[in-house]
């Protein structure tokens, strides 16, 4: 018959371990996991449980006759939300602060006398003395933690409800407004109309009066601007021509040297092309042989691979245990000298390959660079006598250009007289004509402008104002996916249910049998006889916690087959490292997994943690579990990334185990020289 519980060795201040020890082991992770996952599934619901209180010191105001009492339904939104976790009452000053000393309150939300004054105060009080209503949010000190947050997200989202509300207020009265701006644009446009209807009739009489000296004053001005124009264009191309000339004449002179100095340019060039081309022709041969010479040289790692295996062998061959220390030894100093050759010869190699491509790429260059001014120099010559040419056309240019500057100029000047006396001529009637003109032009704009106006000033039904105003004052809402609380904390408990059972096993179980030096059996059949009590416990209690989980979750055949997987995994896993941890370490082990434990309380709870704890959060051996489990809880990725941790962890606390065990089966010297007034007390009584 199968006896899991029978080999297991107590620790020496523990009673003896039956099976009610081993009931109430397996009882701790199932009511860690059930307990808090009962308690924690939805904490933002109401369970009837929590009361909050409201003091309504608020005094309503009137605007336009009308009362508005804001305090009054803010308080009213408040007892009457649906999805409130806590029960609200309607208290005075003196109860509420004395539930909150005693508890009877978790948070007392106050709301001022002067609240609905302050948020009324931008539709009654000058612009710059507007003020915001301000309501009090406290929370008692023997409250829960998450109790402050979650009543200030209640209280806030109340508040804002009753923001809007009072916006819309304001908003409707806008709208109502522009009704009434509309009607008044109206009634001006109309006379606006009429009063440019009679303005016009004026204007044709005064315009038949200024028009006779108008167009002899147009006349006039039209050869005087003409004569102006023909001036000012002469002159500037006078000018124009002789900074032409000065230039082209420089340029004559600057350019004269030209085909010399080019090819003085394109001889030196193809000198230092094939100086170029004669360095190319005997380093990239000798850098290439020395490329081949580096690739025929064999890889040191070979030989260190080789003389590693042989170190590895010494003990399985009978060598001398000192012997092959050093041989081990040796190997290891040889292994990281062979990569350092290695990592030399890699680097010679790369320079060896960046000097030949260099000094390539340095000859090809060059040789672009000297067949360039070789095809600058031919052109050289043909570009000094174009530019001497067009230089000698510039100076002639410039002559003409100053000759035509000097006749407009005087006919500039006798077209000026004539439009003056013109002008004095027209001068009176055209004044009487604009006048004219002016006014029935502002006439017809203001008519326009007004027509306009009351098009754009938009009217509004009721229904549209009702629309638009809920509109304008919550222009944006926002669709929000945030996971389920209930899943993401059942699979946070269920990890810390399962190393909690671990650290509780082997707080009452030894990690390793005290009879290890002396036992016959192997290693092997030890680590296993230590293993099982404990690994029996936790298989039992993650198969409980699946049972639990799978209805809680109503997850599948396949999602709770993977739980189940994972919970097994993560149960063997931690039993491994507390086995491990308390072998080696001993007390201090225990102590280690009971920080393992409250870490990862902690980082699995809230993100918003202080950096160190954020920093460990990934590598505690729970953050596998915990990733895994809500993968499967809540369909989402992490669920390969979990179980690799796990059975990384699984390896690494089944590896440390067995290197302890053997251990403790071989005594050092010191431990001998201790032990051999035992053996030869225990010979005497024998």
């Amino acid at each position: 018959m199968l006896k899991p519980f029978t080999d297991s060795a107590r620790m020496p201040d523990t009673g003896p371990l039956t099976w009610r020890t081993w009931t109430g082991l397996i009882a701790v992770p199932i009511l860690v996991m059930g307990l808090l996952t009962w308690a924690f599934w939805s904490p933002d619901s109401s369970h009837g449980t929590a009361t909050a209180a409201v003091v309504n010191n608020d005094e309503p105001v009137k605007i336009n006759n009308q009362t508005i009492p804001l305090g009054r339904t803010l308080a009213g939104n408040l007892m009457n939300s649906a999805d409130s976790p806590y029960d609200w009452v309607l208290t005075d000053a003196a109860d509420a602060d004395d539930g909150l000393a005693d508890g009877k309150y978790a948070a007392v939300v106050t709301i001022p006398k002067d609240f609905s004054s302050k948020a009324t105060s931008s539709a009654t009080a000058k612009p710059l003395d507007a003020t915001q209503g301000v309501i009090d949010v406290e929370t008692s000190s023997t409250a829960g933690v998450a109790d402050p947050a979650l009543t200030s997200q209640i209280a806030r989202a109340t508040q804002q409800s009753l923001g809007q509300q009072v916006v819309e207020t304001y908003l409707d009265n806008v709208y109502i407004g522009f009704n009434t701006i509309h009607g008044q644009l109206v009634k001006a446009a109309d006379g606006a109309t009429q009063l440019a209807a009679g303005t016009k009739q004026l204007v044709p009489g005064a315009q038949q009066v200024a028009t006779g000296a108008s167009q002899l004053s147009t006349a006039a001005s039209q050869l005087s601007s003409g004569a102006k124009q023909l001036a000012s264009g002469t002159a500037q191309l006078a000018t124009g021509s002789s900074q032409l000339s000065k230039g082209l004449t420089q340029a004559e002179r600057d350019t004269a040297q030209l085909p010399a100095l080019t090819k003085q340019l394109a001889d030196g060039a193809e000198q230092v092309a094939q100086g170029n081309q004669k360095i190319a022709s005997t380093v990239v041969p000798l850098a290439n042989r020395v490329i081949a010479a580096l690739d025929a040289v064999p890889a040191a790692k070979t030989d260190a691979v080789k003389f590693q295996q042989l170190a590895n062998q010494c003990s399985a061959k009978g060598g001398a245990p000192d012997f092959c220390r050093q041989l081990t030894t040796t190997s290891r100093d040889f292994t990281a000298t062979a990569a350092k050759i290695d990592a030399t010869k890699a680097r010679v190699r790369a320079n060896a390959v960046q000097i030949r491509n260099s000094v390539q790429a340095l000859a090809t260059g060059s040789r672009k660079v000297a067949n360039g001014n070789r095809a600058l120099a031919k052109q050289a010559v043909p570009l000094t006598r174009g530019i001497a040419s067009a230089a000698n056309g510039a100076r002639k240019l410039a002559t003409g250009a100053a000759t035509v500057n000097t006749g407009a100029q005087k006919l500039s000047t006798g077209a000026g007289q004539l439009t003056t006396g013109a002008s004095k001529l027209a001068t009176g009637a055209q004044q009487l004509s604009t006048g004219v003109v002016k006014a029935n032009n502002g006439a017809q704009q203001l008519a326009t402008e007004l027509n306009k106006g009351r098009n754009q000033v938009p009217t509004y039904t009721a229904d549209e104002r009702d629309h638009l105003k809920t509109i304008a004052a919550n222009p944006s809402t926002a669709t929000v996916s945030i996971n389920s609380t209930g899943p993401l904390a059942l699979g946070l408990f269920a990890a810390l249910a399962l190393w909690a059972l671990a650290l509780a096993t082997y707080i009452v179980t030894r990690a390793v049998p005290d009879a290890v030096l002396t036992a016959r059996e192997p290693s092997w059949r030890i680590i296993v006889r230590a293993a099982v009590p404990g690994a029996t416990a936790a298989a039992l209690a993650a198969t409980v916690i699946t049972a639990i989980a799978i209805p809680v979750l109503k997850l599948g055949f396949g999602a709770g087959v993977a739980f189940l997987g994972v919970t097994l995994l993560a149960a063997f896993a931690f039993v491994s490292l507390n086995q491990a941890a308390t072998a080696v370490f001993g007390r201090s082990g225990r102590i280690a997994s009971l920080t393992v434990l409250i870490l990862a309380a902690a980082t699995g709870t809230v993100s918003t943690l202080p950096s160190p704890f954020h920093a460990v959060a990934g590598y505690l051996p729970t953050h596998g579990a915990v990733l895994a489990l809500r993968a499967i809880a809540m369909d989402s990725p992490g669920l390969a990334t979990g179980i690799a941790e796990l059975a990384a962890w699984l390896i690494a606390g089944t590896l440390a185990t067995i290197i302890v065990t053997d251990r403790r089966r071989y005594l050092s010297p010191r431990r001998l020289r201790r032990a051999t007034p035992v053996f030869t007390h225990v010979n005497q009584l024998g």
